[in-house]
């Protein structure tokens, strides 16, 4: 019933004009009126004047008042039998307070309040004091309810703006949630492509210089391919792990600063002359952990792709207020501007998402990679 009267409100207006219609005719055709009245057709007419336009009260409740308010005063004047309260009338007031603009519903009840003691004294018949006291606080408290029903559809109203505003936050939540996913994933991706098949690259190519001329230099080139390979594999499995949901398969655990330098054993075993300078330091694990792992690998990577043969140092230091780990190497002669690509954005990100400093740049033909972080 709620949904229909919801999905057609005219209707069911015009429903209930037609009750209150009936309701209003029904006394007038008693075998003896309750009056010293007569009962003539206009009667009728006005009942009906009074009652019917009660179908579009919500849409044009003001109008519906005034269309009402002649009809409702003849029939008082007359004295016509009548129900027990003037049902087309007070209707019309609830909806013109409840629908309507404040100032007409006030017109509205004023002109109510003063036609009431006005049709009592015209009358062509007595009538008690009490029935006009009794009849005043029914118009005020048909008002009243309309004032209430308006209440509740403001409230009702709000409701349901903060409701679609909620919605629309959930949705951008997602959205960005969702964005950030595939931002963190593509930044693992390019860290542990770009890192182990680089170092791949660089040892295969050592591995077909080597068996030209040992055979045991080159099958060792190739076990360090392969091992770098199966590494990978286990790292994109730990990441893919990672998003799908209900995997019972166990995660390796995540790389922290603790494991530079097996990543610097595995560069120089590529061929790559690294030196390492960590005066045991503080292990950071965590998300803090891996962003420091995962800035170093790409910094010996970038090194490797755009400086091969050059030598590359890797310095942490552990002072009283932060952690600071530096890679550094020569700038090729003929490098042009460093651009930022997805390698020096992925470590900004990785950097600002544990609220760490991250400042790269050439200095004196050197090319730094500067990481600090808090404790």
């Amino acid at each position: 019933m709620t949904r229909w009267a919801a999905r057609w409100p005219l209707a069911l207006d015009g429903f209930l004009a037609v009750l209150a219609c009936a309701a209003t005719v029904l006394p007038l055709t008693a075998d003896e009126p309750d009056c010293d009245c007569v009962v003539t057709p206009w009667a009728f007419v006005t009942a009906a004047g009074m009652t019917l336009p009660l179908t579009f009260r919500r849409r044009a409740p003001f109008l519906v008042n005034l269309a009402i308010a002649p009809f409702a005063l003849a029939f008082g004047f007359n004295g016509w039998p009548s129900p027990l309260v003037p049902i087309g009338p007070l209707v019309a007031l609830h909806a013109v307070a409840a629908y309507a603009r404040v100032w007409q519903s006030l017109v509205c009840l004023a002109t109510s309040l003063l036609a009431v003691p006005l049709m009592f004294v015209t009358r062509p018949y007595d009538s008690e004091p009490f029935e006009a006291f009794n009849l005043t606080l029914v118009v005020f408290v048909a008002w009243l309810a309309g004032v209430l029903t308006r209440s509740q559809r403001a409230v009702l109203q709000q409701y349901r703006r903060r409701v679609v505003a909620e919605r629309a936050r959930r949705r951008a939540e997602a959205a960005r949630a969702v964005a950030e996913e595939r931002n963190l994933i593509a930044r693992e991706m390019h860290d542990l492509l770009g890192h182990s098949v680089g170092v791949m690259v660089v040892l295969a190519e050592g591995g077909a210089a080597a068996t030209e001329g040992a055979t045991a230099g080159g099958t060792q080139a190739f076990d360090l391919i392969a091992r770098t390979g199966r590494e990978t594999l286990a790292d994109l499995r730990r990441l893919l792990g990672t998003v799908r949901a209900g995997d019972d398969e166990e995660l390796r655990p995540l790389p922290t600063t603790a494991d530079i330098p097996k990543l610097v054993d595995t560069m120089r075993q590529a061929g790559v002359d690294v030196t390492l300078d960590m005066p045991q330091p503080r292990v950071v694990a965590g998300a803090a952990g891996l962003a420091a792992f995962r800035i170093v690998q790409e910094s010996l990577t970038n090194a490797l792709k755009h400086a091969p043969g050059r030598p590359v140092a890797v310095d942490v230091r552990d002072g009283a207020e932060e952690l600071t780990i530096e890679v550094r190497n020569p700038v090729p002669a003929g490098a042009g501007r460093a651009e930022l690509g997805h390698g020096l954005r992925g470590m900004l990100e990785r950097a600002a998402s544990v609220g760490a400093a991250l400042s790269y740049g050439a200095e004196g033909g050197t090319w730094t990679v500067r990481l600090k972080l808090g404790r």
